[in-house]
């Protein structure tokens, strides 16, 4: 049995997470009020989709970030995206 969790307001970085438990990830801790940066490497579209579901689901904020982790240029860049529409970020997974 899982316990409510009160998300408003935080934002969760989703690494992998245009499809599979990163998607699955991502949709739980929309459900539970949080905003979410999904993060994908190689499909745009699916991600993408992802955003958009949680946007008419949820009816909260979503955004997608590119980013090869293997490289920290990439990474640098998408922390600073999140930085720029969310502010921080809360929620690592």
């Amino acid at each position: 049995m899982f316990m409510n969790l009160d998300l408003k307001n935080k934002v969760a970085l989703v690494t992998g997470a245009s499809q599979g438990l990163g998607k699955a990830t991502c949709l739980l801790l929309a459900s539970e009020g949080a905003k979410v940066a999904v993060h994908y490497r190689s499909s745009s579209e699916r991600a993408e989709e992802v955003v958009q579901e949680i946007k008419a689901k949820y009816n909260t904020e979503a955004i997608s970030v590119y980013a090869d982790v293997g490289k920290e240029t990439d990474v640098l860049t998408m922390f600073e995206k999140i930085d720029e529409v969310f502010g921080r970020i809360d929620i690592l997974s």
